[in-house]
């Protein structure tokens, strides 16, 4: 399935433009997904941590997350729950360089979306991300 173009899909029929929060606390992941993103159309808010990207999500109530497995203090998995406790809606997407066993499964129990193991290329990313924005679209029409 092709990507659709990101700056024609990225508001939502409402108007309201989407956004994303990315977690991680690899800076230069961070700052590799930021910028893939930033041309998308899509607001892009970032957080070095687990505690700092819920309180974006908390703030400015994404459609998408987009958040590192591995993390100190706060995992990929707490992000995950906290977030689909907070709106189910908002699709999470976790990432991760390892691939420990039954991971994969246990975050699409949890309620992930999808699980993209690093390093993400570009294209994969962005099918991912055009798919979410238009799953989201879909839904904001039959609201």
């Amino acid at each position: 399935m092709r990507c659709p173009d990101p700056k024609v899909t990225s508001e939502l029929e409402n108007g309201c433009k989407m956004s994303i929060v990315i977690v991680d606390d690899n800076p230069g992941s961070l700052e590799y997904l930021s910028t893939a993103l930033a041309g998308s159309g899509l607001d892009v808010f970032t957080a070095p941590s687990g505690e700092e990207g819920l309180a974006l999500i908390y703030a400015h109530r994404p459609q998408i997350v987009l958040s590192d497995l591995t993390m100190p203090t706060l995992s990929g998995l707490d992000v995950l729950r906290m977030v689909k406790d907070f709106d189910p809606k908002i699709s999470v997407v976790i990432m991760s360089s390892d691939d420990p066993a039954g991971v994969m499964a246990k975050t699409i129990q949890q309620g992930s979306t999808e699980y993209l193991k690093k390093p993400i290329r570009l294209s994969v990313l962005r099918n991912c991300i055009g798919q979410l924005i238009q799953s989201h679209q879909s839904q904001t029409a039959r609201s």
